[in-house]
């Protein structure tokens, strides 16, 4: 049976004004915009969200690991419903929180996550943070800054540690008989280590404390931790990368007892001479190591490629 179509019309003195035309016609369904494949995060800039309906900004960080943290003054408005516990340490402190499933919406439509959060502020510049491996796009990238001329992409593969509760992305390199997990973190200065994996890496690539070099580590939650600066006379090579120095927490996990100290004229250090290593490789990394700025200053940018998995570095020639 063919559809019946009915229209409302007008009566004005007895006449029936005649429907408008125009006015019958439905609007044409409005085709949305397809979602982009990439995410590009310039420096400071957010990402929107909505979380249980409620428009949120978060941070992106490279670091973050686990689901996303929110200020605990966004819990309180978003009323969150505690069902699960978290806690985060950090040597001798420790940080206690909650977290419950939401509903969060990236602009594809709401899908459930995880959400925690402490009674400490996550963030200083946004409602929270979230981590790349929560983020919906094929690829993320972290803009560093302006591309110079002669860059080159340095390819690693992409890994995955932590498993579902506490995922990390970065890549990892060879040590000893070791494989050392490396992210990228550009929100830090300086290259970051806990004291085991300092005591690792310096009895295989023969390293020493920097005299004078003490300094504070802030990590998530403000949380600050001292550090002092290891440097290793053989690099590790991370890609085209020669990472050579670390800023090492020395009161969190363990004594780096077997770091020793660099001494003034250190042979180990002089690039004229062949030197063979008496040292015994000790230590238990705890396998991370962070990869701060200053290590990646010549680069202008870093490229996640959760659909290829894989890491791209795009960087200029390291300087002379």
């Amino acid at each position: 049976m063919a559809a019946c179509h009915f229209s409302v019309t007008a009566m004005l003195g007895g006449i029936v004004a005649p429907a408008d035309a125009a006015a019958q016609q439905a609007d044409p369904p409005v085709t949305p915009a397809p979602w982009p494949e990439e995410l590009l995060i310039e420096s400071g800039s957010l990402i929107a969200i909505t979380i249980n309906g409620v428009p949120l900004q978060l941070e992106v960080s490279a670091e973050a690991f686990g689901p996303p943290v929110i200020n605990p003054g966004v819990a309180e408005r978003l009323r969150l419903v505690p069902q699960f516990r978290r806690e985060w340490r950090f040597g001798p402190v420790s940080v206690t929180g909650q977290g419950a499933p939401v509903l969060a919406d990236f602009g594809q439509g709401p899908v459930s996550v995880p959400l925690a959060w402490a009674n400490r502020t996550a963030s200083a510049t946004a409602d929270g943070v979230i981590g790349i491996h929560h983020l919906p796009y094929a690829r993320v990238t972290i803009a560093l800054a302006p591309p110079v001329l002669g860059e080159s992409v340095q390819r690693f593969p992409l890994m995955r540690a932590g498993g579902t509760g506490n995922t990390r992305l970065g890549t990892e390199v060879t040590v000893g008989k070791k494989r050392l997990m490396m992210i990228f973190v550009p929100e830090r200065a300086e290259n970051l280590i806990t004291a085991p994996t300092a005591n690792f890496i310096a009895t295989h690539q023969d390293g020493g404390f920097e005299p004078d070099t003490d300094g504070m580590a802030e990590l998530d939650f403000a949380v600050e931790r001292p550090t002092r600066m290891m440097r290793i006379a053989a690099p590790i090579m991370l890609g085209d990368l020669a990472v050579e120095r670390f800023a090492v927490r020395v009161e969190d996990y363990g004594d780096p007892k077997r770091v020793g100290e660099i001494g003034a004229n250190d042979p180990r250090f002089d690039k004229d001479q062949i030197l063979v290593s008496a040292r015994k490789g000790r230590g238990k990394p705890d396998l991370l190591t962070r990869i701060g700025r200053d290590q990646i200053a010549q680069c202008s940018r870093i490229t996640y490629d959760l659909a290829l998995s894989e890491i791209r570095l795009s960087c200029g020639p390291a300087p002379e």
